[in-house]
């Protein structure tokens, strides 16, 4: 099964609440960038966001195949946060939300 693609998109009321829209975004799209690449995805992927500086580190991965990426990017209406965030794939919708939302 393709996880991450042409799937409704959802997340719990605390990332509508808490996480800032760019964030979320930013989140998408990294997911996305790599189904352009054709790799394979997990249906868990993890994001550790840590501050660096005055812009927002994010370490994007997965399992299942074992895939690390760094990405550190100045946003522009969003503050650099500490946190990490879960995006699933349950085979008919992704969901965007913290682990301590599961």
């Amino acid at each position: 099964m393709l996880m991450f693609r042409n799937k409704k998109r959802f997340m719990t009321q605390s990332i509508s609440e808490h996480l800032h829209e760019e964030t979320q975004v930013v989140l998408w799209q990294l997911i996305g960038d790599q189904v352009k690449e054709e790799l394979e995805l997990d249906y868990l992927q993890v994001f550790d966001l840590e501050i660096a500086g005055q812009v927002q580190q994010i370490n994007h991965r997965q399992e299942v195949p074992e895939r690390e990426r760094i990405k550190v990017m100045s946003l522009h209406h969003a503050e650099p946060i500490k946190t990490t965030i879960w995006c699933i794939d349950d085979g008919e919708n992704q969901l965007m939300l913290y682990p301590e939302d599961y």
